[in-house]
């Protein structure tokens, strides 16, 4: 909190020029450390003696970067909150490890029984939180897991969930009859929470891959199944693919920046296999679409998906297992 940086001997025009450097404001009165400095003058920021442990943001490189600084706002509340108040939706999914696909809100999310508001930084929602559905991670009192990924399912639309959910279906100890039955207990939301479930699954592996199933469904795109294994009319195997269509010879592959950089052979290598496994399947008679990041806020490679489907007819140019 400022009155921290007060008595520490900072000035207000030391806190204005701390933030041209290594301090960031996250909401009125309260501050919080963005990155390493080695400015004297800044010293006792990043100091022991500090109100708190010094923990500064991660860093992704990517846009998990956007998740990542609602963290400070999340914590800035922690001593605000009343008994029986808890970290809900993406507050409560972040603190439990699980990161929205893309930004999905600027606000502290909590619920508080009896009290509905929303701030310019803090949404309240007055719902009813069981015992059952609390638990602590470290200091913060949330919604468990199951919880959470029901709340989202409910709140936000299927871009955000059905990644998440996925995630935490891949990665997690989480199962889909267990959101089911925290999904019935709802009266409102229930049809989309209910489909968001349905389109998610642990299959995915990255949230670009679980949006592709999304679009799917926005563009009426049935039948795409994902991580399949191909083969020619030999048996020869060709590749794995994200997407393939149940009867089509017609696969959909996401190209995430991380297939590439978290390669171990780097990312010349990943490109050069991902060329040649493209050209097998295009030479054994497959159609592929390569979709990018960008793609998925984009409805042209999906329309084309859905017009060479709608204008190819089933046949056995390939095999699948």
């Amino acid at each position: 909190m400022k009155q921290d940086l007060l008595r520490f001997g900072l000035t207000d025009d030391d806190v204005r020029r701390a933030q041209q450097c290594c301090l960031r404001k996250i909401r009125r009165g309260h501050y919080a450390v963005a990155r390493p400095c080695s400015s004297p003058q800044h010293a006792i920021l990043h100091s022991s003696a500090t109100a708190e442990p010094i923990a500064y943001p991660q860093a992704f490189g990517d846009i998990r970067d956007r998740s990542e600084s609602l963290k400070p706002l999340i914590r800035s509340r922690l001593d605000e909150l009343r008994s029986g108040d808890v970290y809900s939706h993406i507050s409560a999914a972040l603190i439990h490890g699980i990161y929205p696909p893309f930004p999905a809100t600027d606000q502290a999310e909590i619920i508080r029984r009896g009290y509905h508001e929303n701030f310019t930084t803090l949404r309240i929602y007055d719902r009813t939180v069981p015992l059952a559905d609390r638990t602590t991670v470290g200091e913060f009192a949330v919604t468990d897991l199951s919880r959470t990924l029901s709340d989202i399912a409910h709140d936000y639309p299927l871009e955000i969930s059905v990644p998440m959910i996925s995630e935490a279906l891949r990665v997690r100890d989480i199962s889909k009859p267990e959101l089911l039955d925290q999904m019935k207990i709802r009266r409102r939301g229930c049809r989309a929470a209910k489909q968001g479930l349905e389109l998610s699954d642990p299959l995915h592996e990255s949230q670009g891959e679980s949006l592709c199933a999304v679009k799917f469904h926005r563009f009426s795109i049935p039948d795409m199944i994902p991580q399949v294994t191909a083969h020619d009319r030999a048996g020869k195997f060709l590749g794995r693919c994200d997407f393939k269509h149940a009867r089509l010879p017609l696969i959909v592959e996401f190209h995430g920046l991380g297939k590439y950089y978290l390669n171990e052979n780097g990312p010349d290598r990943a490109s050069k296999d991902n060329h040649a496994r493209h050209m097998r399947l295009t030479n054994a008679g497959f159609t592929v679409f390569n979709l990018v990041w960008a793609d998925l806020f984009r409805s042209d490679m999906f329309s084309a998906i859905k017009k060479h489907i709608a204008e190819s007819r089933p046949h056995h140019r390939g095999q699948t297992t």
